[in-house]
């Protein structure tokens, strides 16, 4: 069986084109309902595909149900953090909670942060069961699959400060190895974070996941109106029911101009939908794309860098480089994706022998926009509190780290009054104390009360 192949065809004329890989937008995994009842843990659906009988069977376990609405976003930042971090081959994202919710298009707030949490738990719990589904780019054929959506969430830094934490996240192995492997299609994330709700967003995707079954997008896709329920968890074998669920859909698509319009034909149950798509933009160089994958870059990465660097005489600069390059190349794709991305440190001119990839470089500049991330967010937070919420704020800091016991009773009242006399910079003795947690107690109040209380 062959099937014509993905090689991410990212546009260059859209600044906030994601990615999606196409199993997972195909097959519909997560629901598409915003809500579902205490004992919805598990469902099963079966269709024809062609000559294939494809089965996917969706088990919540240790308590939870089935992923539904918001699990789409949430699933949708942590591919696309996969790949802005380079498609690890441990399938590892690491990033904080803050920066998973603006990718994820949700606003930043106590209670996105703990509808993530929750989500994630839904997602590690759930596990897939997939026969004759799975397009296996390596093997050029469809496969059984069986996994956990995540395959393992690790809160690496935990703060009192929700933003401010440090999740590392696991993809399972069928999904991260297909992304790497290029089985991915284009996302525009700015059209995905503009549509109202969790259905509109979860039929979106799965309906531009059809469209780009074959590698480039079709003008059009038909479904089956029963079928087209069932694989969006519209469960209802009635006609008028699933027309009246998909039908603020159909006119949300419309008006962002991703559909131009949706035509139905025949009757009752053997209805069909036709769904009719805008021109799509065109994709980036096909050429500069081959050069960069033939020498080791994945596809997604490759197709991200195009996205976002057109300039084409940027890109031939190193490859010139990486093709005179003397060295060892144990990971090749890493050594170009770094040519691309730091050209300075490899030289101006092929006479000069350029200088080692550096790992350790290349992870310390990791930590460091982890580390950026983490305060930016808090900082974020910490100005939209109002005064009274930043002292709560305060005291917290001032007991989680320890500085209380080495204060006065004095001391703390000096602090209030002048607090609520509006004379203190909360924000910046809530930062100062975040920045020093790792110091020792007694020196950090030493020091903070001669900054902040003039003793």
């Amino acid at each position: 069986m062959s099937k014509k192949s993905v090689m991410v065809p990212l546009t260059s004329l859209a600044p906030d084109m994601g990615h999606d890989e196409l199993n997972v937008g195909q097959l519909s995994l997560i629901s598409a309902q915003s809500r579902v009842p205490g004992n919805y843990t598990s469902w099963s659906r079966t269709y024809q595909a062609g000559e294939r009988t494809v089965k996917v069977t969706c088990t919540a376990l240790t308590g939870e149900v089935v992923p539904h609405g918001l699990d789409n976003d949430v699933m949708v930042a942590i591919i696309n953090l996969y790949v802005e971090q380079g498609c690890s081959a441990n399938g590892i994202v690491r990033t904080t909670l803050y920066r998973l919710l603006s990718v994820a298009g949700l606003p930043v707030s106590a209670h996105y942060y703990r509808e993530v949490r929750q989500s994630l738990r839904r997602l590690q719990s759930t596990n897939y069961q997939i026969e004759q589904g799975w397009w296996s780019r390596g093997k050029e054929r469809y496969v059984d699959a069986s996994f956990n959506y995540l395959w393992k969430v690790v809160v690496v830094q935990e703060e009192r400060d929700n933003a401010a934490s440090v999740l590392e996240i696991r993809l399972p192995d069928e999904v991260a190895q297909s992304i790497r492997e290029g089985y991915v299609k284009p996302l525009d994330l700015d059209v995905y974070h503009r549509l109202n709700s969790p259905p509109v967003r979860a039929i979106y995707r799965t309906l531009d996941a059809l469209r780009w079954e074959l590698g480039t997008p079709k003008e059009m896709v038909s479904v089956g109106l029963l079928d087209w329920g069932e694989r969006l968890s519209i469960y209802s074998t009635e006609p008028d029911k699933i027309r009246r669920v998909l039908q603020p859909a159909h006119e949300e698509l419309c008006q962002n101009g991703i559909l131009s319009r949706v035509e139905m034909e025949g009757r009752g149950k053997a209805q069909i939908l036709n769904y009719h798509f805008t021109q799509p933009n065109v994709g980036p160089d096909p050429e500069l794309l081959r050069e960069l994958t033939s020498r080791g870059m994945y596809p997604a990465v490759a197709g991200k860098y195009l996205t976002e660097h057109p300039d084409p005489a940027a890109v031939m600069r190193a490859l010139k480089k990486f093709d005179a390059y003397p060295g060892h190349r144990q990971n090749p794709g890493a050594l170009l994706r770094d040519m691309l991305l730091y050209p300075e440190q490899y030289g101006n001119g092929l006479e000069e022998e350029p200088a080692p990839i550096a790992k350790t470089a290349l992870l310390r500049v990791s930590a460091k926009q982890v580390e950026e991330e983490a305060a930016q967010a808090l900082t974020d937070e910490l100005y939209a509190l109002t005064d009274e919420r930043l002292l709560k704020r305060l005291e917290s800091h001032l007991s989680f780290s320890g500085l209380r016991p080495f204060l006065s009773a004095q001391d703390l009242h000096d602090l209030k009054t002048r607090a609520a006399a509006g004379e203190l910079p909360l924000i910046d003795m809530i930062q100062y104390i975040s920045q020093r947690l790792t110091a020792p107690p007694e020196d950090t109040a030493a020091e903070f009360k001669v900054k902040f209380l003039g003793s």
